[in-house]
């Protein structure tokens, strides 16, 4: 009987990830029960597979950002630049007939509008760990930056008519599966690489335990911060492919909602606000999770400003649950203050 209750062992994804494995379970179940068998429709289920991965891939990238204790701001306004400047790039080269643009035009475009992208990710490595300034004000100011730039490039308008073979990437299918699906699965798995597979993944969970100490272990905290940046833009990257497949459009201030959103997946996801643990399975799940809530109470008609705030009370909720609020006070000097 020992023998065979010891053969059993739970795999380590589920063992450290059970409790959200739970709460996903609880949050579907209550969701059908609230909007019955619409919720488990064909459609609706349709629906949210093409809406997960806009949220996912954020939060992918929110999440490499967190690691060291940071933030990314800028993730959304560089989702939004990428797509911009694959639109002025076509155009640049091909004229205001996007639709009719060649193969070649495209493929440069997408290559340019990355590595500009990219560019950004680098930024705001190069300003945090040169300069000392925390992640939270680099990437403000660099939101902010892009942000007014994406209203110059498009006048504040929306650009739109993009060529199919650009549209493809966000919104067809490969044997029934929305290609946007496979891009999230593809992103997953580059971040499960980087992280559990490189030096880069291990020199990052140290840097955010204990940078003091990574510092002393002749790690170059300057290397790995521009490298903790640049995947986070790449998340911003395959974000907006995805966002121009879906909508046929680009504009200034797409998703900005999902900001919030995407830093309480890594919350719910098991990933330390201070550094040094998170894992991509527990981000995966967590916007699993959102996506039901919000498909949910989509159903039921709930107004998305309500939503909205919403996601704020849940964030202050989880952190509170995970006991964090001691340390937060600890930080702040409010021990042992009423």
């Amino acid at each position: 009987m020992t023998q065979a209750n010891n053969s059993f062992k739970m795999p380590r994804v589920i063992r450290e990830n059970l409790v959200i494995l739970v709460l996903m379970v609880l949050v579907f179940l209550l969701m059908w029960a609230l909007n019955g068998n619409a919720f488990i429709s064909a459609g609706n289920l349709s629906s949210m597979a093409y809406q997960v991965p806009i949220l996912g891939l954020l939060s992918l990238g929110m999440m490499v950002a967190m690691l060291s204790g940071g933030i990314n701001l800028s993730i959304i306004a560089t989702a939004n630049f990428n797509g911009i400047m694959i639109a002025v790039l076509i155009r640049a080269m091909a004229g205001d007939d996007m639709m009719s643009a060649p193969g070649t035009v495209i493929a440069l475009a997408l290559l340019g509008a990355m590595v500009c992208t990219l560019l950004t990710g680098v930024i705001n490595g190069l300003f945090i760990s040169l300069l000392k300034i925390p992640d939270i004000l680099v990437t403000l100011g660099t939101m902010s930056i892009i942000g007014g730039l994406n209203v110059a490039l498009t006048g504040g308008y929306t650009i739109s008519d993009f060529p199919q073979a650009v549209l493809a990437l966000g919104n067809s299918t490969v044997l029934g599966i929305p290609s946007a699906l496979l891009i999230f699965i593809f992103g997953a798995a580059v971040a499960s690489y980087f992280l559990n597979r490189t030096c880069f993944g291990h020199q990052l969970y140290m840097m955010g335990s204990n940078p003091q100490a990574t510092r002393y272990s002749n790690v170059s905290l300057v290397k790995v911060t521009v490298q903790q940046y640049l995947l986070s833009s790449f998340f911003s990257v395959l974000t907006s492919l995805v966002m121009i497949g879906q909508l046929n459009s680009v504009k200034a201030d797409y998703a900005a909602s999902y900001l919030l959103v995407s830093i309480l997946a890594g919350f719910l996801g098991n990933v330390n606000p201070f550094g040094g643990f998170g894992k991509v399975a527990g981000t995966v799940i967590a916007v699993i999770i959102l996506q039901f809530i919000s498909s949910g109470l989509n159903l039921m008609g709930v107004d998305s400003f309500l939503i909205t705030a919403m996601w704020g009370l849940i964030i202050l909720v989880v952190v509170i649950a995970k006991g964090e609020l001691p340390r937060i006070k600890k930080m702040l000097g409010l021990n042992g203050k009423a």
